[in-house]
């Protein structure tokens, strides 16, 4: 039979307090991974956190644990492509962003007499009414943008909004009429709702 060589090996609370010599390479039976040592530094320097390439298995989840930075591309070549969806959390663009299509997620809002806007969550909502209503906003931040359709049903319906927020265009209407389809446009400009511009249009 072939030869086999094996390194020296500790799980991971065994490589605490251990320094390596300068070079050497141990492995770490808890975290499965190789630790590289320098001959000063307790617990050696595990090598984790990359990306294993499996094109066998594509929905796999692989972990990057550590910034990373893409430097290559140009202005005629994209540095990063991603060919299927992406989720973000949160994306902070410093430069120009070019968008072929904008697709806002939508939710349906249940009826209620008081009716709370989040600006945190969907870009696009809609409600459909079956009483008067009242409205009130959460999550405001600078720069969110919310749109609402709101449709009536066979009665007239009271509308009430915050008295902080500035509407555009036309005053806050006080109410909407049976059948009709309306959208209510909102523009945060701050943290509070006297920062909440709104613009209200409803169909003639």
């Amino acid at each position: 039979m072939p030869k086999q060589v094996r390194i020296r090996r500790g799980t991971t609370a065994q490589h605490t307090a251990f320094v390596g010599a300068d070079g050497e390479v141990t492995f770490d039976t808890s975290k499965k991974v190789l630790v590289l040592h320098d001959g000063v530094t307790p617990g050696g320097k595990p090598i984790e956190g990359f990306v294993v390439l499996d094109p066998g298995a594509p929905l796999s989840v692989q972990t990057i644990k550590s910034i990373v930075a893409i430097t290559g591309g140009d202005s005629d070549s994209n540095a990063f492509s991603v060919v299927n969806g992406a989720d973000f959390n949160n994306v902070n663009i410093n430069g120009v962003a070019s968008i072929k299509r904008l697709h806002l997620q939508q939710v349906d809002l249940p009826y209620a007499s008081n009716i709370n806007l989040n600006f945190f969550t969907f870009s696009s909502q809609r409600i459909t009414l079956a009483g008067d209503v009242t409205f009130s906003a959460s999550g405001m931040g600078y720069g969110f943008f919310l749109i609402v359709r709101i449709k009536c049903d066979g009665t007239a319906r009271a509308l009430n909004f915050p008295a902080g927020w500035k509407f555009v265009g036309a005053a806050a209407p006080a109410n909407i009429a049976a059948n009709k389809t309306a959208l209510l446009q909102l523009w945060c400009f701050g943290p509070a709702e006297a920062d909440v511009v709104a613009h209200y249009v409803v169909e003639p």
